[in-house]
């Protein structure tokens, strides 16, 4: 499910042991004096991971302030999974995440984001993979819950790789900022490392299963 932040619409459709594959799109702050119908033909947005999530600004755990609205507090090695129906819900006075150990970088990366003006479609339910690392205000919906965001630059990367891959089942943050300053008003995507994913082909035993069909054998 797509999220809003830092002047963005994303939606992470892969985070693996191999890898992460997002949709991003962009929509640039407003330059008047940007002559009418001028754009550039890309533009280049940087993302960052940390695996473990960085503590917050106040020095407190990545999961302070954070709380699944069915009740159960989040723990930053084994959290909830409550999250995932209905979401995640934040104090009010919660505190940015901080800048995390140089160690704990697993991706960081530029992306080439091409002019694509298209319309993004946006809706309320919560995201399966992960969620905002603090609140931001999202776009009003619609009937059925749903909405169009119009963007201005859209990409849908390939897998992108880890400099060191995480464990299955670690949590990792994802920052188009840095991570910085600490007051910025941007936030950032924290999401868990399936445990299975469709990077690696059949199995052995698939792959003879997959050879006694075609042979006609099975």
């Amino acid at each position: 499910m797509s999220q809003a932040g830092s002047n963005a619409i994303f939606d992470f459709l892969q985070i693996c042991r191999h890898g992460v594959k997002l949709v991003l799109g962009v929509i640039p702050p407003t330059n008047a004096q940007a002559s009418a119908g001028s754009r550039l033909p890309a533009i280049y947005w940087r993302i960052q991971a940390a695996s473990p999530p960085p503590r917050r600004a106040d020095g407190s755990e990545w999961t302070s302030g954070m709380l699944p609205i069915d009740g159960q507090a989040l723990e930053p090695s084994s959290p909830s999974a409550g999250w995932k129906n209905p979401g995640v819900r934040f104090a009010e006075d919660i505190a940015s995440l901080g800048q995390p150990r140089p160690d704990t970088i697993k991706l960081d990366q530029w992306l080439t984001v091409p002019a694509d003006p298209v319309k993004r479609r946006f809706t309320g339910a919560p995201d399966p993979l992960g969620f905002l690392s603090a609140p931001y205000p999202q776009p009003v919906l619609g009937a059925g819950g749903v909405t169009d965001v119009q963007v201005d630059y859209n990409i849908a990367t390939e897998l992108l790789p880890w400099s060191t891959p995480p464990e299955p089942g670690s949590w990792v943050a994802f920052s188009f900022d840095r991570f910085w300053p600490p007051e910025r008003e941007s936030v950032e995507f924290i999401g868990r490392v399936q445990e299975r994913c469709d990077c690696d082909g059949p199995t052995p035993a698939g792959q003879d299963q997959a050879a006694q069909a075609a042979s006609g054998s099975a």
